[in-house]
């Protein structure tokens, strides 16, 4: 027989002993759910619990602090932003996280290059 006529012939008792064991385990699989599952318990109508009621609702004080304090994050957060984002003008100090990612951005990586 030649090479090729003996991979062939390896190659499909390969695949198809693969595929009998993943049947297999299919048919196992589907035996143990079977087995293992239990009836869902019924609950008489009577007995149910009521619906849980709806959340509060927030009353015009408190969604005026939480709008207050949306909008001091905002600007707060604005400020570091980068400078497609930011308000302020670009001479005043930035935050150093701000300056930290710029310069990453800015510098090449290459692995395995060091810097003397």
């Amino acid at each position: 027989m030649s090479s090729i006529g003996i991979g062939l012939q390896l190659t499909v008792f390969g695949m198809g002993l693969v595929f009998l064991l993943l049947a297999v385990m299919a048919l196992l699989i589907k035996l143990l759910l079977r087995t293992d599952s239990t009836p869902p318990v019924t609950v008489p109508p009577e007995e149910k619990e009521p619906a849980p009621a709806p959340p509060p609702y927030f009353d015009a004080d408190s969604l005026a602090a939480i709008l207050v304090a949306v909008i001091a994050h905002r600007d707060v957060c604005r400020k570091r932003a980068a400078t497609a984002t930011r308000r302020s003008r670009p001479d005043t100090a930035q935050s150093r996280w701000v300056t930290v990612g710029r310069s990453h951005n800015i510098t090449s990586w290459q692995p395995g290059r060091r810097t003397r």
